[in-house]
């Protein structure tokens, strides 16, 4: 579709470019340049940096123990592994979510197990994820979808009623809360990615929480080298651990740090922005803001996608939607992931041995298996949240306008693209 100057008239809106994420406060700017300045940018033990950043994280979360590593997928690695994740066991997984969730099962020659989701949250649906579960299940990991917590208290009951294992995938949702309890802690443990545009981010990182000694103490075991991992190890011959180098670096815990201390400010704020965000869609034809139930405090924020009602715009295709709205200067767009399900590694691909030998075949999955998850896809319009971390009225009502201009022109959209 050729640009459309609706109405008669320009574009809506012109988008700054997304500013630089991390934004480094200047106490933890201060902190990076001492240790450029003493040379200390790593640390093969557990020294002041990185106990004051697993202290902090831990505190944070009420919890008596957090467990930094390189990444978050390296953190639900860890965590797979410290709930005694094996070859063969299944581990019941979202469809909706990033493909990062079940990488780690395949180094583990575990088996992922698709659960369908609710088409209006995103989140696992527990009810499926039930029906799902055989003498093989040995965990459910869960994703807090854009910082809106999953149904802990049912996930809870599911978990007690089948011996399962829980880790929570909290990368989209920093600082969230169920019932008032942070994400993180209802579970075995607690994983949260710290890198690219996550609420809190020192450029690359992940951390595990948890409340469980032993799940805190198994992942140092599988690759916290050198001498943390010989602690973890009083046996063995060599201090590595069983082969893998799972640490973070120096700089991106301090960083993270510093924005742990004032996490709940900053999450306030984008609240207040994309809240705003949301009552200027509600009413528009065609458009529901995200639903956030009323129990729950989103966090994190890692995306703000609203749900596209194509009936109440006879019919308008959601791509042909958002060309439009883009014609408009509207930075929005389809989600970037789709369905794991849909994804190739679930609909045949062959995976390569060691990474996965279970010693049985995979479950495969065809289109319409799991609808939920295909309808939450089909009906999400992203909208820029790594845009909004601050306040931006005239942002907001530039979009509001663009919107309404596309909104009352559907019918010559609709002609426009025949």
């Amino acid at each position: 579709m050729d640009r459309l100057a609706l109405d008669g008239g320009p574009p809506a809106v012109t988008v700054p470019p997304p500013p630089s994420w991390p934004q480094l406060s200047p106490a933890a700017r201060a902190r990076v340049e001492r240790l450029l300045d003493a040379g200390e940018l790593s640390d093969y033990d557990h020294g002041p940096v990185l106990a004051e950043f697993e202290r902090t994280v831990a505190g944070y979360h009420g919890l008596p123990y957090a467990l930094a590593s390189s990444s978050g997928t390296d953190a639900l690695l860890c965590a797979y592994f410290a709930v005694g994740v094996g070859p063969g066991d299944e581990v019941l997984v979202p469809s909706y979510s990033f493909h990062a969730t079940v990488a780690p099962l395949f180094l583990l020659s575990a088996v992922p197990v698709l659960c369908d989701v609710d088409p209006l949250t995103g989140n696992v649906d527990l009810a499926d994820a039930e029906s799902r579960i055989t003498e093989r299940t040995r965990a459910v990991a869960v994703t807090h979808l854009w910082g809106h917590p999953v149904e802990l208290t049912a996930l809870g009951r599911l978990a007690g009623r089948h011996g399962l294992k829980v880790v929570e995938d909290g990368s989209h949702a920093h600082g969230a809360r169920y019932r008032g309890r942070p994400v993180g802690t209802f579970g075995d443990a607690g994983v949260f990615s710290l890198g690219a545009r996550k609420m809190v981010s020192g450029g690359m990182g992940g951390v595990l929480v948890t409340a469980d000694e032993e799940v805190f103490r198994a992942p140092q075991r599988l690759g916290h080298t050198h001498e943390r991992a010989g602690r973890a190890l009083p046996a063995a011959d060599v201090a590595v651990g069983l082969g893998g180098n799972h640490r973070i670096g120096l700089p991106a815990a301090a960083i993270c740090i510093e924005q742990y201390r004032d996490l709940d400010e900053r999450i306030a704020v984008k609240t207040s922005v994309l809240e705003g965000l949301s009552k200027r869609l509600s009413g528009i034809p065609g458009l529901r803001p995200p639903y956030t139930a009323p129990h729950v405090t989103r966090g994190g924020w890692y995306g703000y996608k609203a749900r596209y009602v194509p009936e109440e715009l006879d019919g308008l295709p959601l791509d042909d939607f958002v060309t439009a709205l883009r014609a408009e200067g509207l930075d929005v767009g389809r989600p970037s992931n789709r369905p794991l399900h849909l994804q190739a590694m679930f609909t045949g691909h062959r995976l390569e041995p060691p990474y996965y030998r279970p010693g049985r075949p995979r479950p495969l999955y065809r289109q319409g298996e799991l609808p939920g998850a295909e309808q939450y896809y089909r009906s999400s319009l992203s909208f820029p949240a790594p845009l909004l971390h601050h306040p931006c009225d005239d942002l907001l009502d530039a979009y509001q306008d663009g919107i309404h201009k596309v909104v009352r022109n559907v019918g010559r959209i609709i002609r426009a693209a025949r």
